[in-house]
């Protein structure tokens, strides 16, 4: 359906489609379809517009002349009728018809901070609000889109500048000062953007305006602090970013350090960031990123450095030791030291008295461990964290580091890494980046090779000017540019005084083997474990395993440091001064050669970490598997991949157990392949759990007892069951029924039992689902933990079906069995389905209690999904009450987590919200898309009752994209799945839908029609259901219906004042009663209410979500 266009801003024009609007009789006509729209969010009181039109007349007078310009926009412009809402008391632009306002877009996009949406907004504004116009209303709204003007503009400079875009920035400042030329501030900002620019002529011509229109117009000068900014800004040589380079000159990184600086200073502000150099091998990352951490440090800044290595890329939080290990230990709560200790167990031996951490088995309890690690390291801000190699960097690293990084953080936090482009980073970094791209919170820059200038600057450095000058472009033409490639070259030339010319790759081998060739035997053979050992090691380690003392091994590793092959890190450790060098050292040795050495490290490891293993376990068995030693290998994985299950590191847990079955002999590895696909299953990857205990299957054998074959086929059963292949699942829990009934295992029957009645649930056959409870019920036996599983399943059975009382007796008994065990997750997740009963029977209030408590519950807990449940839950809530835009913003936040945690179920359904949400703002757009992707998921899941509801809203949105035919065809879809599921309430919405979509394609007369909701009224004599059922009959035909009219207006004035449901309130308006939703939504529980404006709340589509559509 075509819609109308107003455009208010700079001169006044109306369209219907691409169509302009000229049959409008007269400017008053046009200034009140104005005065709608600018009004458009809610109903215009007809004395108040009487009044604000002719001000100077009598009351009587006023609203005469009102129906008079009525009568004759109707006459003009007829087909606006149905676009303007009209009752004897009020009037409203019909918010269900498809508009657009220049004023509205504009106001939308001001409110953004990107550089696009302000862009679009500048744009917009194209002048004063309804020029020509005089009247006293538009003043106040005039000078209020000004003001909002002016805020973009500012703000559009403000972001420019930060990009450093001045010649941009200086275009919009002169816009600002054109709107507001006395603004000393506006001069001031001007003249730095010019000083920016070393326009110097720049600042003085616009100094000299200021104090012109200051003298001529105000009789003042400028202010002290104007006239000390130009006189700084004049002075040559006093720039912070040339001091720097002064300091610490870096041969062509002068760009990349500016670069730095300025995205330090939005660090110190609270704009916690990240920066990533990239580059190959030796171009310098790690160089310029530890110039600038010894500038921080020089400006009384604290820092932290960690590398990563990739010998030791499996190891967990790693990187996180390091920089833990690096600073001083602040003053903190017993709480938060034994969270610590779970990295740094030292801390045992200072604080004798701290309880053990407890046991990580769920995502959500990372939160704790994660705040507790944050609170050591932010506890003096601003931090600058240093990165190296994260190509190499762990999965939990990235995973902490994201959690730092995370939106709405104000810490002053910098992070620098260099990462490796010459490498292929795994896939968890590639993912890592990504993911802060899409946040917009990394910045990333990739070091260029030296320029020919700059290469024989650097030759100059090391050996002079004269031979720099000779030997500058071979060099630069043989390395390319390298900054390592050049050092170790003019290193060469020192030692050899040669002078033969540099060949990039066979060249720096040899020129880094020939340097290794000269050193004594004792000093090659530290060098050789060191390289072996694959990260910087201690003197102590060093000495174990190499058989010299300490002492002789500080002395040897002084001795390499100066020769620049070994340098000193932190914490006494020693590492290559360039990865390079180590990797030309361990090739060196034969393979045996190796082989020795990596046994040497690993008995080294266990002499270094005697009573304390867990750590080190992991490294250990990397050394041994490298030393050809499996079994040994195998016995450290083991025990490195229990360590990592009480971190909850999953995805290495997961590596170390393929790294079981691949060193293990197969009858040993049944019990890895379980552990596997437990680990597959809490990471959300069914498809490789089921791999893994289909492996089981075939590998058992006759090995493995009636019950653990069994336990495994319930648990390929769920795997199944989540992938949507239910029928396969069945197969698979049927038979394990089997065997646990023949075996008479009373828990194994209730567990599979509980099961099957989820696979029931999800495929729509709720008797089934009764039935397994039935079956359950007469076991003999006292009531189990599992069966709050399964009486939460039968709740929700109940409530799907609109069985509301019997749900919640059901619910309650899940409660009460949760409480006997302490089982808060249970009980919040159980309030959650008991605040959806309770919207769904218009207890509004009651409905938003239990919200709170499931909020509190669950962020008590720590679980995070129930916690973004419980917000995307307030969202329905608050739609339900017609404040859209705050119902988004909950179901941005719950989408986000949905996606985070690749819950897809909860994702589609916040899809399925948000998509009505947006229809209800007549964003159709949008809300086909959201809608598109909810059913789509719905889908791929098999999740028919949520399939239902959303292709009731696809329906409505077909409509309102005046496709009636589609729209038809999707509700007899949605109706035909709503009566196999037995969805009361999404039968009756579908049959009065139909009803009136088949009248308007003429399928049905209205008298036919009428007849069928006549009909259906007396099978479903709910109060809700009589008042959606009425109103659709007045809707038909509203003259032959009076009657019902009233009867529909009654009912929905009653059910509007128990619960102030917006979709009451539209029915009322449209039967002549007025019911206004209220202007301000009920208050938000405060953590929500905390969590959504971290997050943002901006509604926006993650890409995961197509990825895994396309999977």
């Amino acid at each position: 359906m075509a819609g109308y266009s107003f455009q208010l801003l700079g001169s006044l024009n109306i369209a219907l489609g691409v169509t302009p609007v000229t049959n409008i009789p007269g400017k008053k006509a046009a200034l009140l379809l104005a005065y709608l729209i600018l009004a458009a969010d809610r109903p215009q009181s007809r004395r108040r517009i009487a009044f604000d039109f002719w001000p100077d007349s009598s009351e009587k007078q006023a609203l005469s002349n009102l129906r008079k310009l009525l009568h004759d926009l109707r006459a003009g412009v007829p087909e606006l009728d149905r676009f303007i809402r009209i009752t004897p008391a009020y009037m409203q632009w019909n918010p269900e018809l498809p508009c657009d306002s220049d004023v509205r877009a504009f106001e939308r996009a001001a409110q953004g901070n990107t550089l696009y949406e302000l862009r679009q907004a500048e744009e917009l504004y194209r002048g004063e609000l309804l020029p020509g116009f005089y009247e006293e209303w538009i003043e106040a709204k005039r000078e209020e889109l000004l003001q909002i003007y002016r805020n973009v503009l500012d703000k559009l400079t403000a972001l420019l500048e930060n990009r450093r875009d001045y010649e941009a920035a200086l275009l919009f400042a002169n816009k600002r000062l054109s709107e507001h030329p006395f603004r000393e501030e506006t001069y001031r900002l001007l003249m730095r953007l010019h000083g920016c620019r070393k326009d110097m002529a720049g600042v003085a011509q616009t100094y000299d305006r200021l104090s012109r229109v200051l003298e001529t117009e105000l009789g003042i000068a400028p202010s002290a602090e104007t006239q000390q900014l130009y006189s700084s800004l004049m002075r040559s040589g006093d720039d912070l970013t040339e001091a720097a380079y002064s300091r610490k000159p870096l041969i062509g990184r002068i760009g990349e350090w500016g670069a730095l600086l300025d995205l330090w200073q939005q660090a110190k502000t609270g704009t916690t960031s990240m920066l990533l150099l990239k580059g190959e091998a030796g171009i310098g990352k790690t160089r310029l990123a530890l110039e600038f951490k010894a500038w921080a440090e020089s400006q009384g800044i604290r820092t932290a450095w960690a590398g990563c290595y990739p010998t030791v890329r499996s190891l967990s939080y790693t990187p996180v030791t390091s920089w833990l290990r690096s600073i001083p230990l602040p003053p903190l709560s017993p709480v938060w030291l034994s969270e610590l200790t779970r990295l740094l167990p030292e801390l045992f031996e200072t604080f004798p008295e701290l309880p053990p951490p407890a046991p990580i088995r769920e995502n959500w309890q990372l939160n704790k461990w994660y705040e507790a690690i944050e609170r050591m390291l932010l506890a003096e801000q601003p931090l600058l964290l240093g990165l190296d190699d994260l190509q190499w960097c762990d999965k939990e690293t990235l995973q902490f580091l994201a959690y730092m990084l995370r939106g709405g953080s104000k810490a002053k936090l910098f992070v620098i890494a260099t990462m490796r482009t010459c490498e292929y980073a795994n896939e968890a970094v590639d993912n890592f980046v990504a993911g802060l791209r899409l946040a917009g919170n990394i910045a990333e820059i990739e070091l260029a090779p030296l320029t020919e200038e700059h290469t024989g600057r650097l030759m100059a450095a090391i050996v002079g000017a004269p031979l720099a000058e000779l030997h500058a472009p071979g060099v630069h033409a043989e390395t390319g540019g390298n900054p390592l490639f050049i050092v170790e070259t003019m290193r060469e030339w020192q030692a050899g005084k040669s002078s033969s010319e540099f060949c990039l790759s066979p060249l720096v081998k040899s020129v880094i083997e020939s340097r290794l060739s000269r050193l004594p035997s004792a000093s090659l053979q530290l060098v050789s474990v060191a390289a072996a050992v694959g990260k910087p090691v201690t003197p102590e380690l060093l000495a174990i395993v190499s058989g010299m003392g300490e002492e002789t091994v500080l002395g040897l590793m002084e001795q390499l440091t100066q020769l620049k092959i070994i340098r000193e890190y932190e914490d006494r450790q020693y590492g290559f001064t360039h990865d390079t060098i180590r990797s030309v050292a361990y090739q060196a040795g034969n393979g045996s050669r190796r082989k020795i050495y990596h046994r040497q490290i690993a008995n080294g490891l266990i002499t270094y970490h005697q009573g304390w293993l867990e750590p080190a376990a992991a490294e250990i068995a990397y050394h041994f598997e490298l030393a050809g030693m499996n079994a040994e290998a195998a016995a450290h994985y083991e025990l490195a991949a229990a360590a990592a299950e009480r971190l909850y590191a999953n995805e290495t847990r997961i590596n170390y157990y393929r790294k079981l079955c691949e060193l293990l002999p197969s009858d040993r590895i049944l019990p890895y392949l379980m552990k596997l696909g437990e680990a597959w299953i809490v990471v959300g990857n069914w498809i490789e759990a089921e791999k893994s205990y289909r492996q089981w299957l075939e590998r058992s054998g006759g090995s493995a007892t009636i019950r653990e074959r069994s336990l495994c086929d319930v648990a390929l059963g769920n795997c199944l069951r989540q992938q949507g292949k239910y029928e396969e699942a069945r197969g698979f829990l049927e038979r394990a029924l089997r065997c646990f009934e023949l075996t008479e295992d009373a828990s194994g029957v209730i567990f599979t039992y509980t099961t099957l009645g989820l696979l029931h649930y999800y495929m729509g056959s709720y008797d089934q689902t009764l039935e397994c409870l039935r079956k359950r019920m007469e076991l003999a036996g006292q009531q189990s933990r599992d069966d709050c599983r399964l009486f939460g399943v039968v709740g929700h059975l109940l409530y799907d079906q609109c069985r509301y009382d019997e749900a919640v007796y059901w619910i309650k008994k899940q409660i009460a069995i949760a409480a006997g065990y302490g089982d808060h997750y249970t009980t919040e997740q159980a309030m959650g389905l008991l605040a959806l009963i309770d919207m769904d029977t218009d207890e509004m209030d009651r409905a938003l209690a239990f919200l709170a408590d499931k909020l509190e519950l669950s962020r008590s807990i720590g679980d995070r999904m129930g916690f973004a449940n419980g917000i995307g839950m307030l969202g329905r809530y608050y739609w339900y009450l017609g404040h859209d835009e705050r119902a988004l913003a909950c179901i941005a936040f719950c989408l986000g987590e949905a996606v985070a945690i690749q819950d897809w179920r909860v994702a589609a359904i916040m899809l399925s919200y948000g998509g009505r949400c947006l229809l209800t703002r007549q964003r159709l757009d949008e809300a086909d898309r959201w809608l598109d992707l909810s059913i789509r998921l719905f889908h791929k899941l098999r999740t028919p009752y949520f399939e239902c509801e959303t292709l009731y809203y696809a329906s409505l949105l077909r409509e309102s994209q005046d496709r009636q035919e589609s729209a038809a065809e999707i509700a007899e879809q949605a109706l035909q799945i709503a009566n196999r599921l037995q969805r009361k309430d999404m039968a009756v919405s579908l049959q009065v839908l139909l009803a009136q979509l088949e009248s308007g394609l003429g399928r049905l007369s209205p008298a036919e029609a009428i007849n069928r909701l006549e009909a259906l009224a007396g099978l479903y004599p709910d109060p809700r259901e009589q008042a959606a059922i009425r109103y659709a009959m007045w809707k038909l035909d509203p003259e032959l219906q009076k009657h019902d009219g009233a009867a529909a207006r009654q009912l929905n004035e009653e059910l509007y004042r128990k619960s102030g449901k917006r979709v009451y309130a539209d029915r009322c308006r449209e039967l002549g009663s007025y019911c206004t939703v209220s202007a301000a939504p009920p208050p938000m529980p405060s953590l929500a209410a905390e969590a959504v404006q971290a997050a943002g709340g901006s509604p926006r589509l993650p890409e995961d979500i197509e990825l895994y559509l396309n999977r």
